[in-house]
């Protein structure tokens, strides 16, 4: 879940679009899970019911995207032998990681407006309690819906 492996440039290219929504940088929180929407999207289709994630083609619009994600769960547990297990919650502001298999659980949190290399882990600091809490009930909320 850390910042380098996490995020990464998307680059989406429709020759239809109008001059205006070209060449355009969009900060908003796109996940890969919002390829199949868009892509559906795209053809006319809708998206079925329960289908993880949400089309893109508001922001390639340039639409205003009211509600649009500002926090996300991650899970990493397809390479256990290689990656320890782990889940989280990513926030335009903070990561908040739990490595799941160890006893005790281990968490992580940063603050990524002032270590966006993420070098100094604030989880057991007292100051964070109530964000770090926050962030726990987060990720107890996505672990329910996603089940």
């Amino acid at each position: 879940m850390y910042e380098e492996s996490l995020r990464v440039p998307l680059i989406i290219y429709d020759p239809r679009a109008p001059a205006i929504n070209r060449g355009r940088s969009e900060e908003a929180m796109t996940l890969n899970l919002d390829f199949a929407p868009t892509m559906l999207s795209l053809a006319g289709m809708t998206p079925p019911a329960g289908m993880q994630g949400r089309s893109l083609l508001p922001l390639l619009e340039n639409q205003p995207s009211p509600g649009w994600r500002t926090d996300f769960f991650y899970e990493e547990h397809f390479f256990p032998t290689k990656i320890p297990p782990s889940e989280g919650v990513r926030t335009e502001r903070w990561s908040y990681i739990r490595w799941v298999d160890e006893k005790p659980v281990s968490e992580e949190l940063f603050d990524l407006k002032t270590d966006p290399l993420e070098g100094h882990n604030l989880a057991a600091d007292p100051e964070n309690a109530k964000i770090i809490a926050g962030l726990r009930a987060r990720w107890e909320k996505y672990r329910e819906e996603l089940k």
